[in-house]
């Protein structure tokens, strides 16, 4: 892994999205999943940020009409889907045109043969915690599992990342890791983050 193309994902944004957008993260991820203490609701308009930033709408379960409709309002970059969505909802959302991050809760008796039909449909993927809930749990997997990884599309590693974790992501070496995605582990309280912890983070990735 070239540690210097390491991207940065910012998820479960709530409050103060100028303020985060100002770090300059890759990504910003806004959820609308009912059930997340993160949840932004599905009137919620994205406030205007900077143009560099892409803009992801995290849904689990959705349908497809929602997801649609709010990607439209708010003019989403990706879509990233977080619960048991299939390959055949994927491809649909794929044809109308939407780029897609599928994510995945990885343990150790994950086999990652069940995500080849994503591949087509994919840009990229995410591989996050195995927990009863979608994402936000704050806890990591084993990470060596990821060698196990064999496909070409690139992803996102998450789940539990927090800064006491840096060492251990540039020393992580796969040739298919694009970014980090960070969330719980940066949060004053569910939505609201840290922009002191994260802007010291980011610039020690940037540093890179």
């Amino acid at each position: 892994m070239k540690s210097k193309l390491l991207k940065v994902k910012i998820c479960g944004i709530k409050f103060d999205v100028q303020k985060i957008s100002d770090l300059l993260p890759n990504f910003i991820g806004f959820i609308f999943y009912p059930n997340s203490p993160r949840f932004v609701g599905f009137d919620f308009v994205i406030p205007k940020i900077r143009k560099k930033i892409l803009k992801v709408g995290v849904f689990v379960n959705e349908s497809e009409e929602n997801i649609l409709k709010i990607k439209e309002k708010n003019k989403l970059d990706f879509i990233q889907l977080h619960g048991t969505e299939n390959p055949f909802y994927c491809e649909k959302l794929s044809k109308k045109g939407l780029k897609l991050i599928k994510s995945f809760r990885i343990n150790n008796f994950f086999s990652f043969k069940k995500i080849v039909d994503y591949i087509p449909f994919c840009t990229y993927f995410l591989f996050d915690n195995n927990t009863i809930h979608y994402g936000g749990s704050g806890q990591k997997f084993c990470w060596n599992k990821l060698y196990e990884y064999t496909f070409q599309v690139p992803f996102f590693l998450s789940g539990g990342i927090g800064t006491q974790d840096f060492d251990k992501i540039i020393n992580f070496s796969h040739s298919k890791i694009f970014g980090v995605d960070v969330n719980s582990k940066f949060e004053i309280f569910p939505g609201k983050k840290d922009d002191i912890k994260l802007n010291a983070f980011m610039k020690k990735i940037r540093k890179l």
